[in-house]
């Protein structure tokens, strides 16, 4: 059974991408005019907590998949296969001690995640591949322990750190690292992927060192609890940020909507830069956009594209539909022009690139502030052909619903389109109902004779 991938990544890596970029352009604006080093300093943090989190990202994504060396095996099996073969690599001998499993090589009384499973055995290969570069080491040794609270492992040998070689002994390292300060590092922890694990470790709730032991040899030694900590959130300003009254009588006021709060962050510091516009509040989601537009009213609303689970679309739809005075500007990292047909005949009063710079998203908010509809050129060219290829009267289908009709025409159950669009039954049972509506029909035999009709699909 093939694993489901995890939920589009790259969609977030190039959402991140797109925020820090907008920090650069707000770092650039506040140069321009002369900044002081603590906006300077304070855009740089941003970015720096930016890399921060697609860090967070990539190894979420990685730790949450399986080791291939883990596959069908136990974690004492892998362990034990991994140091046997090291051994008789490097003509060692080996002594590998396990306690608190069953006969099976399972823990009698916890069960590890798979998470740190793959930590414990990255662990051990980086201390391999460390114990690798000691010269005279004859011994090897793992244990594996798990405790009432938490597993325990260690690596030993006895050999001699490189650092401590006589002079004119070969170095294990490749022949550019005299040069490099980095590659002439001695601390066995003091590389990136020790410091890599150092904090995945720490974010388990676990942690390792490396000794020297008295006579000689190393040992590499890791504690994991079995129960991560809880780590709760710091809580979020549930105050909007409000204008003083003295310096809003002329300004645009605006309300920025997107799922991350780095991106939040990145437009509301490129914005405050402009005199006329105030930025008056944030949201998250689909829901707080509506709620937060009701209480703010804002005159323009900065609202993502892309927000999970088709909130963007449903958001604006409501906002519409409540008559408010809001316009709202929609930002986009992508330029699909089926998805930018729809908002418009949604009601979206313009649409921008997410990477936009200070002064060209100033200007589009002013546009749709004053009512006027703002598309950038490359979205406009997009929009024009799709208008061109559309009849009079129809009613649009998404590409995803589209996909979903497509899977229906193959004989395909709710179940089995779930799974192939990795997404959950009730996601596609709201998709059906979404082309049943524009369709006219009442159920999926007359949706495809009239899909069929058409040519939506092929039959």
């Amino acid at each position: 059974m093939n694993a489901i991938p995890p939920p589009d990544p790259y969609e977030h890596l190039l959402q991140t991408l797109s925020a820090m970029q907008l920090q650069i352009h707000a770092l650039q604006a506040q140069s321009r005019s002369l900044a002081d080093a603590q906006v300077i300093d304070s855009g740089l943090t941003m970015l720096e907590q930016m890399t921060q989190e697609m860090l967070t990202v990539v190894r979420s994504l990685t730790d949450e998949q399986l080791l291939p060396e883990l596959e069908g095996r136990t974690l004492p099996d892998a362990l034990s296969l991994l140091v046997e073969d090291a051994a008789e690599q490097f003509g060692l001998s080996s002594r590998i001690s396990f306690s608190g499993i069953d006969e099976q090589g399972r823990p009698e009384e916890h069960t590890l995640t798979h998470t740190a499973e793959r930590l414990l055995y990255l662990f051990a290969r980086e201390a391999l591949y460390q114990i690798e570069q000691h010269r005279e080491t004859r011994k090897l040794r793992l244990t594996l322990n798990y405790g009432s609270g938490e597993v325990y492992l260690s690596l030993e040998d006895d050999g001699l750190p490189s650092g401590d070689a006589e002079e004119g002994t070969q170095s294990a390292a490749p022949p550019f690292a005299a040069n490099d300060p980095i590659m002439q590092r001695t601390d066995p922890c003091d590389t990136a992927v020790m410091a890599d694990l150092r904090y995945r470790i720490e974010q388990l709730g676990g942690f390792f060192d490396v000794q020297q032991l008295e006579e000689r040899g190393t040992r590499f030694a890791v504690h994991i609890p079995y129960i991560p900590p809880i780590r709760l959130p710091a809580p979020e300003s549930a105050e909007p940020v409000t204008p003083s009254a003295s310096a809003t009588s002329q300004q645009i006021h605006v309300l920025i909507v997107d799922a991350q709060a780095v991106i939040r962050a990145g437009l509301h510091h490129l914005l405050e830069a402009v005199s006329d516009i105030q930025v008056v509040g944030e949201a998250a989601d689909g829901v707080q956009a509506v709620s937060e537009a009701l209480e703010l009213g804002p005159q323009v609303l900065l609202l993502d594209a892309q927000l999970p689970n088709g909130q963007s679309l449903e958001a604006l739809r409501q906002i519409k539909q409540l008559n408010l005075m809001t316009r709202v500007l929609l930002l986009t990292t992508q330029d699909r022009e089926e998805y930018l047909y729809e908002t418009l005949r949604a009601g979206a009063d313009g649409y921008i690139w997410k990477e936009s710079t200070a002064e060209e998203l100033a200007q589009a908010i002013r546009t749709v502030a004053s009512g006027e509809v703002h598309i950038q050129p490359q979205l406009a060219g997009k929009l024009l052909s799709r208008i061109g290829r559309t009849q009079p009267g129809s009613e649009v289908l998404t590409a995803r619903e589209l996909e979903v009709l497509q899977l229906l025409a193959r004989g395909m159950r709710n179940k089995e389109i779930a799974a192939r669009l990795y997404v959950s039954e009730r996601t596609v049972n709201f998709h059906l109902a979404n082309i049943y509506q524009k369709l006219n029909v009442s159920g999926r035999t007359e949706a495809l004779s009239k899909a069929i009709a058409q040519g939506l699909v092929k039959a």
